[in-house]
């Protein structure tokens, strides 16, 4: 996944609508404290994560009602590389997804308007189970709150444990073995359902026979009964073709009887019309010789109305004319004033233009004197960050010279402790010697016990066992007494040698530890060159920084004196810049006014042509007067002609009208005669009496296949009863059959839960301990190449205590210094983040806290090769980093509002 995009409408110090464009590898986001750079982090957790650190209300700002995010990224899928652009408000519903498509260039709307939609498509693609597992996913690990960086590892063992359980999903055991707890009772249960179930099921199954023969006896019923129904349907089929054709009959004596009245009645419709006919062909016979009387006067007056209209166009066009030479000559005075006007500015033009020449020198030094001002203005505010950083300097140098001085006062004591210890070696030289005593004498004495035991043992009269003198009893007590004596005295020394040993051991394992600390007196030497060599690089930079500020403060005594020379220049660059928008204004003029003049010429042309048309029109009034005399001569004529024109050009018609009614009245008659004939040929066939019997019969038979047919579907309803309680008595046999087969499956079930779930929860911590080991193994790499120190080591325990060793020394979160805390909490953040890196993208918020510039630059070399990240963005306000990652963008609030700016 790559972010590629963020744009931010009214949220907190984003006014306007403000883009900021994230590219790959390591990005800085810089601005000092407050100008709006975690607005951006949060925005992308509250856009594609649902995270957002305070309430949504103070996320809007200030006087505004509502805002908005956009953030566009880009994931790969199998088929292909796929952009979309999430959008988010504030303060009020507006949610949606858009997905670019690059063949049609244009974003798709992916129809999502919901809060709830829209987590549920980015848990989908992001690969995770559900909005709150989305937004831990970037609380706890993407993009984790400055707040919250190093409070994680300073929690107690219990709330460490709880955290990053659930940011590794190791919690899923111990849930897992929560949930697992009620399985085995669970499978009990179900098993006392299941025989509760078999013993329901086999009382209900048992009249499974006796249904099965009722069926079988409503089937044979069902038979006989549509056989019966198969019967009387053929004869009631016959008797209906019958009837159908007896009934054809009688509808055609009905149909012939309608048919001859319809005769009759056209043949009374026929006679009149013809009778009309008659009267209309007289009529038009009388206009044609009206027409004929009048024809001369018509002809006359249509060729008037010709010559009228022709008169009539080109007295319009006469008309168009005169209006064209109207305007013409508006426009040529249109032109002339534009002339004038032209004229005028071509003279302000010439000397706008000498102005140029004449302050153009005056104009350069202004603006040279105006740039060099404003960048000494410019750098005004740089002289107290310089101040603050050759300070800053100044306390690191101090800093690391005091751990030089104090690593030095511990290499002394380590000399002058190991000057006043004994060799540990010669020590146990010593030791040994005295322990071989102790045995001897332990020798000694076992072997004067045994002669002890075999003296009081020994027979009187018998041989000394240890001289072989005789033993009297006097010989015996002496000897004895000597024995015991002895063995007294040999306690006494080993107890000496005992307590002698116990000083040694202590001076030896004192020694040894004194001799530990000198074998670490080189990495002391190492740590102070590596110190010092620090300090040669601070002293170096603050070097480098008091002379830019002493190079900055001689720039800035210029100041007052280029001022006053740039305001003496002021009104001759002010007559400057009003001659440069005059010439620029009127740049134009020259060809505007040869232009212009060119157009008035062929305005005056086009007039000439106009007047010179307009002559051919001359007499065309009287023309006109004469047309309308023959007019009115002729009107009457007209009038009468038109008037019976069309009813005298319908003679022809009309005399073909009468000549078919007649035609059609003869043959309606002859029709009339042949229809009758017919309907008395018909009644002769038709039998009545046959016809009312068959009404009768076939009446009879619908009603008894009535019958059968209700009884038939009786029949079939008691059938189907039947056949459906079988069904279902045979369902529950099978489902007893499948049920039994259950209670023994879960027997095996139960077991296996048990042993699953004693093992679930033994795997956790095993997991917690191997997780931590391969993380804490990555991170002690990270730690050790930001502190730059080859004898600091970290270690991520199985409880998520982070513990640095620092040579001998052991020393937990708490006890680590600002510097040493942001370093191990930065190692152990990268490589957990390595570890879940499927997002690809990680924000890194203000992590560079009490690190100095070195730590800092090994922090970028560290990040930039972290091959797991598509994005690795961090925030700061150390503009150090513009130097140190590949991209940089700046943010700074001018006025309440942030503005962006990218390099």
């Amino acid at each position: 996944m790559r972010i590629t995009e963020v744009a931010l409408e009214d949220i907190k110090s984003y006014e306007d609508r403000t883009v900021v464009p994230i590219e790959g590898g390591v990005t800085a986001i810089l601005g000092e404290n407050g100008a709006g750079k975690s607005t951006i982090q949060e925005a992308i957790g509250f856009a594609l994560f649902d995270s957002l650190p305070f309430n949504n209300k103070e996320f809007v700002r200030e006087g505004a009602s509502s805002g908005t995010v956009e953030v566009t990224f880009e994931q790969d899928t199998p088929g292909g590389t796929e952009r979309y652009r999430v959008v988010r408000s504030v303060g009020r519903s507006k949610y949606g997804v858009h997905r670019y498509d690059p063949d049609a260039d244009e974003w798709i709307d992916q129809d999502i308007d919901s809060k709830k939609q829209l987590v549920e498509w980015l848990c989908v693609r992001f690969d995770v189970e559900d909005g709150d597992e989305l937004s831990s996913l970037w609380s706890s690990s993407i993009g984790v709150p400055q707040t919250r960086f190093l409070s994680d590892f300073s929690q107690t063992p219990r709330n460490r444990t709880a955290t990053f359980d659930a940011l590794l999903n190791l919690d899923a055991y111990e849930e897992s073995w929560e949930t697992l707890k009620d399985v085995p009772d669970a499978i009990k249960s179900q098993q006392q359902d299941l025989r509760r179930d078999i013993d329901t099921l086999t009382g209900e199954v048992q009249g499974l026979p006796d249904e099965r023969a009722e069926a079988e006896s409503l089937a044979d019923d069902v038979a006989t009964i549509e056989a019966q129904i198969e019967r009387k349907s053929s004869e009631l089929s016959e008797k209906e073709e019958e009837y159908e054709e007896l009934e054809a009959v009688e509808a055609e004596i009905d149909r012939l009887d309608k048919e001859a009245d319809s005769l009759e009645g056209e043949i009374d419709s026929t006679k009149d019309s013809l009778e009309t006919a008659k009267k209309e062909l007289a009529a038009a016979e009388e206009a044609q010789e009206k027409c004929e009387a009048n024809r001369e006067g018509y002809s006359r007056y249509k060729e008037a109305r010709e010559q009228q209209d022709e008169l009539e166009e080109q007295k319009t066009e006469r008309d168009a004319l005169v209006e064209d030479r109207d305007e013409q000559e508006d426009t040529i005075q249109a032109i002339e004033f534009e002339v004038e006007q032209l004229e005028e500015d071509l003279e302000e033009l010439e000397a706008a233009r000498e102005t140029l020449e004449a302050r153009e020198a005056e104009k350069e030094r202004y603006e040279e004197l105006d740039d060099r001002i404003e960048s000494l203005k410019d750098r005004e505010d740089d002289v107290e960050a310089l101040e603050q950083e050759i300070e800053q300097l100044t306390e690191e140098i101090e800093s690391k010279e005091s751990e030089i001085e104090a690593k030095e006062e511990t290499i002394a004591e380590i000399e002058d402790e190991w000057e006043a210890t004994t060799d540990p070696e010669a020590l146990s030289d010593e030791i040994n010697d005295r322990e071989a005593s102790r045995k001897q004498l332990a020798s000694e004495r076992e072997r004067l016990e045994e002669q002890l035991d075999r003296l009081r043992d020994a027979d009187a009269d018998a041989p000394c066992p240890t001289c072989d003198r005789p033993l009297d009893e006097d010989h015996r007590s002496k000897t004895i007494e000597q024995r015991e004596t002895r063995i007294e005295e040999i306690e006494t020394e080993r107890e000496e040698l005992a307590e002698e040993l116990d000083a040694l051991r202590e001076r030896r394992d004192t020694a040894r530890e004194v001799k530990q600390r000198v074998d670490k007196i080189p990495v002391y030497r190492e740590k102070i060159e590596s110190l010092e060599g620090e300090i040669e690089d601070l002293r170096a930079d603050k070097e480098a920084w008091e002379a830019e500020l002493a190079d900055l403060e001689d720039e800035l005594a210029e100041l007052p004196d280029l001022e006053t020379e740039r305001d003496d220049l002021e009104e001759a660059y002010d007559e400057y810049q009003t001659a440069e928008f005059r010439v620029k204004e009127h740049a134009d003029v020259p060809d505007e006014l040869e232009a212009k003049r060119a157009e008035l010429e062929e305005e005056q042309s086009a007039l000439a042509e106009i007047e010179d048309e307009l002559e051919q029109f001359e007499g065309l009034d009287e023309e006109l007067e004469e047309v309308q005399e023959t007019l009115e001569e002729t009107e009457s004529a007209h009038q009468t002609y038109i008037k019976h024109e069309q009813q005298a050009s319908q003679v022809e018609e009309r005399q073909e009208r009468v000549k078919d009614l007649e035609s059609e009245l003869a043959d309606l008659e002859t029709n009339l005669e042949e229809t009758e004939a017919e309907l008395e040929e018909t009644k002769a066939s038709f039998d009545e009496e046959r016809f009312e019997t068959l009404e009768s019969d076939i009446e009879d038979l619908r009603e008894e296949l009535a019958g059968d047919r209700r009884s038939l579907e009786h029949k079939e309803e008691n059938l189907e009863v039947v056949r459906e309680t079988i069904e279902e008595l045979e369902e529950k046999l099978e489902e007893r059959q499948e049920k039994l087969q259950q209670v023994k499956e879960l027997k095996a079930d139960q077991q296996f839960a048990d042993w699953v779930r004693e093992n679930v929860r033994e795997a956790g911590p095993k997991m917690r301990e191997i997780i931590t080991d391969r993380i804490g193994s990555r991170a002690n790499e990270l730690f050790r190449s930001i502190r730059g120190a080859s004898a600091e080591t970290l270690e991520w325990t199985s409880d998520y205590e982070i513990v640095v060793h620092d040579a001998d020394v052991r020393k937990s979160f708490s006890t680590l210094s600002g510097g040493e805390k942001m370093a191990a909490a930065l190692a152990v953040r990268l490589a957990i983040l390595e570890q879940l890196a499927s997002v690809g993208i990680a924000f890194l918020d203000e992590p560079t806290a009490n690190l100095d510039r070195q730590k800092k630059r090994n922090l970028v070399t560290q990040l930039k090769q972290l091959d797991s990240f598509e994005q690795l963005t961090v925030i700061s306000h150390d503009q150090t980093f513009d130097s140190m990652t590949d991209y940089t963008i700046t943010i700074e609030k001018d006025r309440q509002t942030s503005e962006v700016s990218v390099n």
